[in-house]
């Protein structure tokens, strides 16, 4: 006989079982309810409570449970509890639980699980079949282990966590909290979502999980000792690893430290159980895997469909068209986001997405939370309350709606459907989904504060619902196409959190900017966001704000980073052009620059040839819980040396892409290193600059003074720093320095300013830099001649809006510009590549076998990624198409890569619906056996209507200088395959 604790509670009486409740401070909350299978504890015959084994030992008591422990230590109530065989709960607090909904992230109702309860003096052991894990009786600290006794991690042995009783903006009791793992040396960390850095291991890091426009931070990591860990909390939250080890601090957690820990053989192991937890990833439609054209925006349906008309006319592959934002109306109108059409620019959509349909493309439409006060969608939210009081700050006639509301969900969502999917638009773009509300989400701490001025949603305030704003609303996007119709959802969202994938929303990584750094950014920060378990992120090829690269696509640097992102674009989950000011549609390099456009042209034609290959991995995602783009440790946790890997990933199960992310032939100047304090002195003569703040934008009010060694600054706001002397605000402040510069060597220096928002620049009582402009981060530099000793005046100037806060004072020495001028006559074309130890690896475009555990060199010419393939590797591949779907009969390339034995699974549908769930798909593997050189064909697993019966299949055998590259290569076999097993020799 099976009850939950929420049954216990109406039997007995919430007073009776304190030591076992979990619920909120009177009666068990929903979201305990949710767990109740996780909670259980029994009655006996006679409807009593069972405490299946109980113990108390000095100041360690426990309970055992039907699916673990709940021990008292030290004033803490701890639950240690199985949601699988291969997944622990852990829930620390002070005995009560303040949460007053349910998860918004964990949907899996957790099994009955088998363990084993032991105990020693200094130890208590839960042993499921797949995990073992010890509790310190001192203070209650967890070990994890595999069943063959090896350490996954363990809590903090004398400090495993901390728990305040707090109550954040008057949103009532709740907890702030931290705990703490501590790691073995050579283990390394990954996930925890994009950030704008390279790094990819987050040892030694610090990350503040608060969404921004360019930050998507979920509370996932994985470690190379192959466990993960979620954690199921959703105010700001901040991950560190120091010396006191890896510690996870949350503002707000309502039911105090709650993490689930997964324990795996592999980190695909670890995924899967992640998505268990939180929802599988369903299918896309096949389309969402060929490219995307966006920009902000095409301003008129004549625009939209001539770019679509010219696509295909020149023939160069496209699967989406895009339109952005303010096809509703203006930015300054009432009409923001309503899901209506602009009768103007947009006079007959309904004739627009048939000539979009008629194309064999598909239409993806931006919406945004934020709805104008003038709609009929903002007009119904409001007779419920379900929008914020807040402005929008682009709009300030629109209001955020809360989408916590399962009602708001359905509300807005109706009219997305009435306004565009009903009219034949196949996928939402869900803007803004940080969320957004009165600046442009560019910082955490102001990106913080600016969600804590909603106030309270539907569930509770938002210190404690900081983070998820954007796995409701998409939830809402996924949930109410479901309901409507068999048509897959694709859903673009610029945020994320865990869960959701589940809600088939991928993420993008914000309006970033184009350059080679940012390039470099995204290939370590896609895949931050992939190991979480959300399998599905893409990008702005090209970068959104072209603001280095004068004249875009005229300007030969910025034509070779758009080729080289391009051909990083290739191998992201989805490919997707996007971005603002310039004109970026492939096809327009055809007469700017023919090898360029060729370039683009043989990256997009290797994405559509690649799609069998992709696809099929697409049906692993959804039904094993696979991840197509991937860390290079996923596959090598064991193989240090690719641990701190960020330049490369694996895409698939055969594919290791190393994306060219320098420039090689047009090397732009970047700005200078900072000044150190041995070459500035403030007025009386010490190392630096002395400075002054002001409270307003124009030095209106002066505050405190300061010396600076050096002049570069961030100025996080508290907890992470202090504030600047005498202001109590980091919104609209200005400052000032002043002192000397002293030149080390004769010649001509360039000195510049890196900052946001305005600056200025004196040298010697002449304005030489002047940026005195709100805007993002950028830099401005000026020649000066200096004598080695020479000693002149400088002054800076600085002002700050809101949102980022950056200044910095850079120079280039006379020896520096040398090298630089030297270095821009350099090309060299050679890319170097770590091929992991445990697998022979071959060149892609030559079939060269290489040995794995070595850096290899190759050369990379505009035209060409560098890409290698695992020996024991099958990949299918298809004819260059002009959209996903062209040829579904077509023959199939089987490459086959020996060396070891392989294993693929074709996977096919009808590309579009949800028949898959209902069992209307085919499967069948291929099978390379490398002793017998033998390639097995699996008997056809499945059917479906429309289904291919009979496909040729062109078996290539690869080898050195033969069967490498894009073009098809002759086969070594044909066979004709109608489902029946077989198999061939070579």
């Amino acid at each position: 006989m099976r009850v939950s604790i929420l049954m216990l509670l109406a039997v007995l009486g919430a007073s009776q079982v304190p030591s076992l409740a979990a619920g909120s401070d009177d009666a068990p909350s929903s979201r305990s309810t949710r767990v109740a299978a996780a909670t259980e504890t029994g009655l006996d015959a006679n409807g009593h409570l069972q405490r299946v084994g109980a113990r108390t030992d000095g100041a360690f008591g426990y309970t055992r449970l039907q699916a673990g422990v709940q021990i008292q230590v030290g004033g803490i109530t701890k639950n240690v509890l199985f949601h699988g065989p291969d997944i622990v709960r852990v829930n620390a607090n002070h005995g009560r639980n303040h949460w007053t909904a349910p998860s918004l992230v964990v949907v899996d109702v957790p099994p009955e699980v088998s363990f084993d309860l032991t105990e020693d003096a200094r130890t208590l052991t839960l042993t499921s079949d797949r995990l073992v894990v010890n509790v310190s009786k001192s203070n209650g600290a967890l070990t994890f282990l595999d069943r063959d006794g090896r350490v996954y991690t363990r809590e903090h042995a004398t400090a495993p966590q901390s728990i305040t009783d707090t109550d954040v903006a008057g949103a009532g009791p709740s907890y702030e909290v931290e705990n703490v793992f501590s790691l073995a040396p050579d283990e390394a960390l990954y996930g925890f979502g994009y950030t704008s850095d390279a790094g990819i291991n987050r040892r030694g890091t610090q990350v503040e999980l608060v969404q921004t426009n360019t930050g998507i931070l979920i509370p996932v990591m994985v470690s190379t000792r192959r466990y993960g860990v979620l954690w199921d909390t959703y105010s700001a939250m901040r991950f560190k690893d120091d010396a006191r080890g890896a510690s996870m601090w949350a503002e707000s957690a309502p039911g105090g430290v709650d993490y689930y820990f997964m324990g795996s053989d592999s980190l695909d192991g670890v995924v899967a159980a992640y998505r268990r937890l939180t929802g599988p990833a369903p299918m896309y439609p096949k389309q969402a895997f060929g490219l995307f054209m966006s920009k902000e925006r095409y301003p008129t349906q004549a625009r939209l469909v001539e770019v679509a008309e010219t696509f295909r006319r020149e023939r160069f592959p496209l699967d989406y068209i895009v339109q952005d934002w303010q096809y509703w109306g203006s930015d300054k109108d009432g009409t923001w986001s309503g899901m209506i059409w602009d009768p103007v620019r947009f006079p007959d959509p309904d004739a627009m997405i048939r000539r979009i349909h008629d194309l064999d493309l598909k239409l993806m439409v931006s919406i945004w939370p934020s709805v104008g006060n003038d709609t009929a969608l903002a007009r119904e939210l409001d007779r419920h309350g379900l929008r914020f009081e807040p402005l929008h700050w682009i709009s300030k006639r629109a209001r955020i709606y809360d989408a916590y509301s399962p009602l708001g969900r359905k509300i807005y969502f109706d009219h997305a459907r009435r306004g565009l999917l009903d009219r034949g638009v196949d996928a939402l773009w869900m803007d803004g989904t940080e969320v957004e509300v009165t600046t442009a989400a560019w910082d955490a701490a102001d990106n913080g504060r600016d969600i804590k001025s909603l106030g309270r949603n539907a569930l509770g305030d938002f210190s404690r619902y900081l983070n998820p704003y954007s796995l409701v609303t998409t939830l809402g996007a996924y949930e109410a196409q479901r309901a409507a119709g068999d048509k897959r959802v694709f859903t673009l969202s610029r945020s994320a959190w865990a869960g959701a994938q589940r809600t088939a929303a991928a993420s993008w990584s914000g309006d970033i900017f184009a350059s080679w750094k940012t390039l470099a950014e995204q290939v370590s920060g896609g895949v931050s966001v992939t190991a979480t378990g959300n399998p599905y992120w893409t990008q702005d090829i090209g970068g959104f704000f072209v603001t280095e690269f004068p004249g875009g696509p005229d300007n030969p640097a910025y034509r070779e980073l758009f080729t080289r992102w391009f051909q990083f674009g290739a191998f992201n989950p989805i490919m997707r052009v996007h971005g603002t000011s310039i004109e970026r549609e492939p096809y327009l390099f055809k007469t700017i620059d023919p090898p360029m456009y060729q370039a683009l042209l043989d990256a997009v034609h290797l994405r559509y040839r690649l799609l069998p290959y992709i696809y099929s991995t697409s049906w692993q995602v959804t039904s094993a819980g696979a991840t197509l783009m991937r860390p290079v440790p996923f596959d090598f946790p064991d193989d240090t040396r690719t641990h701190d890997i960020r330049d490369a990933f694996l895409f698939g199960p055969a594919l290791l892409v190393r994306p060219v992310v320098h420039a090689m032939v047009h090397k732009q100047a970047q700005p200078g290193d900072t000044i150190p304090a041995s070459a500035l002195r403030t007025p009386d003569g010490a190392p630096g600059l002395a400075g002054q703040y002001f409270e307003g934008t124009d030095f209106d009010v002066a505050k405190g003074r300061v010396v600076d060694a050096t002049l570069n600054h961030t100025w996080p706001e508290p907890p992470l720093a202090e504030f600047p002397p005498g202001l109590s605000s980091l919104d609209g402040f200005s400052a000032r320095w002043e002192g000397e510069l002293v030149a080390p060597e004769d010649g001509e220096y360039e000195i510049g300013l890196e900052g946001d928002d305005g600056f200025r620049l004196y040298v010697a009582g002449e304005r030489r830099v002047d940026d005195w402009n709100s805007g993002p981060r950028r830099y401005k530099g000026t020649q000066v001649a200096l004598r080695q000793g020479q000693r002149v005046p400088v002054r800076i100037e600085y002002f700050q809006g809101a949102a980022d806060r950056a200044l910095r004072l850079a120079w280039k020495t006379p020896r520096q510009r040398e090298a630089e001028r030297e270095a821009a006559k350099q090309v060299d074309l050679t890319v170097q590549t770590y091929l992991p130890a445990g697998s022979d690896w071959f060149d892609f475009w030559t079939g060269e076998l290489l040995r794995g555990g070595q850096v290899v060199a190759r050369e990379a010419p505009l035209d060409l990624i560098p890409l290698y393939v695992r020996a024991g590797s099958i990949v299918p591949m298809g004819p260059v198409m002009q959209y996903a779907t062209e040829r579904p009969d077509a023959p199939m390339e089987i490459r086959i890569y020996p060396g070891r034995d392989a294993r693929f699974t074709v996977y096919e549908d009808d590309d579009e619906t949800y028949a898959y769930e209902r069992g209307e798909s085919a499967r069948y593997e291929l099978a390379w056996d490398d002793a017998a050189r033998t390639l097995s064909l699996g008997e056809r697993q499945g059917r479906f209507p429309g289904m291919v019966e009979r496909r040729e299949l062109r078996i290539v055998l690869v080898e050195p200088g033969k069967a490498g590259g894009l073009q098809e290569s002759p086969p070594d076999r044909v066979v004709t395959y109608d489902g029946r097993a077989g198999s061939v020799r070579f």
